[in-house]
């Protein structure tokens, strides 16, 4: 292959379309299916060689009959034989855990891909965090609010609730990772009184900054345990060729709560640190048109100032995909402009249905890498 692409796409609750294909009324299941051929078309315009997919089915039966009707020119990866089959997800009944990870390979792009095992993950992400992170488990402290007094809680620990799966990919002899994440939100639905744009607004809501600092807070530290693995990768290969995608659940970073509270933002942490420059992160959106960079509409009612444009949906990858000559380069390199949120597919594919066909509040972002002209030992 000349060249590959990845595409990944947060598909709003896959799995309550799959009930709504079976409903007894016949109304709501006509509106199912003109959305799930409406996704289908949407995936077939894109074409993309890897489909790295957010908020999928719940379990591997449902999502073999959703994408073998929405992508039937790709393969499902699941696991092997002998493994769990919940794949880390927290909450698998069909209420909490409906919003799987999965990847699809197009048939015949001459890519194949297994799933590396969750106990590889586990055992790599406690050596590189020094026993910190173990079992899937980690330390977490935050505010609480309890009994009217806003406290900071020591004594708890945090774990994925979406577990990130990796795809061990090889094309063309050539071996690479897609890391596939779904980040907890930051959404919380606790209350409040009065304006946002008040003075006294966060002071006369504690249990409300309490909630927002503490989902900002588990959604740092998963980030951090995925930042642990990548860096467990670099030191076994100093050029190691990973890409991460999915949604992150961060985009433009510093919005007014962290603006207020916490003064980071998450994609910095996942990137990695300049000073160590052959461990950073390259984004796929770096050299895409600025007013084209965004994945999802959302009012925050708590920034109503924020543009409503914001970029949840990410694939960042390491140096060897790049012409960085302190790195061993893979045997394909991002393109320059490759990356893209794919506005004009999304349009095209809805703009012609009803809205109850809309088929994500989330549009797809992709990338696409060429095969360097002398293979991975050169620079070219």
């Amino acid at each position: 292959m000349n060249s590959f692409k990845l595409t990944c796409w947060n598909i709003e609750h896959s799995d309550k379309l799959i009930d709504a294909l079976g409903d007894a009324d016949p109304r709501k299941r006509d509106e199912a299916e003109e959305r799930r051929d409406a996704i289908a078309a949407e995936i077939a315009a894109i074409d993309p060689d890897i489909l790295m997919v957010c908020e999928g089915p719940n379990g591997e039966t449902r999502a073999r009959e959703f994408f073998a009707a929405v992508a039937p020119g790709h393969d499902l990866v699941v696991r092997g034989s002998g493994e769990r089959r919940d794949y880390g997800m927290q909450g698998t009944d069909a209420t909490t855990g409906r919003q799987w990870v999965w990847f699809l390979l197009r048939r015949g792009a001459g890519i194949t891909g297994r799933l590396l095992h969750l106990d590889q993950w586990r055992r790599l992400v406690e050596a590189n965090s020094a026993g910190e992170h173990a079992n899937g488990r980690w330390d977490v402290s935050y505010p609480r609010f309890r009994d009217g007094v806003l406290e900071f809680d020591i004594d708890r620990n945090h774990s994925h609730w979406r577990h990130p799966q990796v795809l061990l990919a090889e094309i063309g002899g050539e071996r690479f990772e897609v890391i596939g994440c779904h980040l907890k939100s930051k959404y919380t639905r606790t209350g409040s009184s009065g304006s946002p744009s008040d003075d006294a607004f966060f002071a006369d809501n504690p249990k409300l900054v309490a909630e927002l600092i503490k989902a900002r807070t588990k959604i740092t530290t998963e980030c951090a345990d995925v930042r642990h693995y990548i860096d467990a990768r670099f030191q076994a290969d100093a050029s190691a060729p990973i890409i991460v995608a999915g949604d992150l659940n961060d985009g433009p970073g510093k919005e007014r709560i962290e603006r207020r509270f916490l003064y980071h933002d998450l994609i910095s942490t996942l990137q990695g640190e300049i000073f160590f420059a052959r461990a950073f992160l390259n984004h796929a959106l770096f050299d895409a048109p600025q007013d084209e960079r965004w994945s999802v509409f959302f009012r925050d009612r708590l920034d109503p100032g924020r543009d409503p444009r914001i970029l949840l949906d990410h694939i960042l990858f390491s140096q060897s995909f790049t012409g960085n000559a302190q790195v061993t380069p893979f045997a394909y390199r991002a393109r320059t402009g490759g990356g893209l949120v794919e506005h004009d597919i999304h349009h095209a594919v809805t703009g012609t249905r009803p809205s109850h066909a809309h088929t994500s509040d989330h549009k797809p972002v992709s990338m696409v890498f060429d095969r360097r002209a002398s293979g991975g030992g050169q620079i070219t």
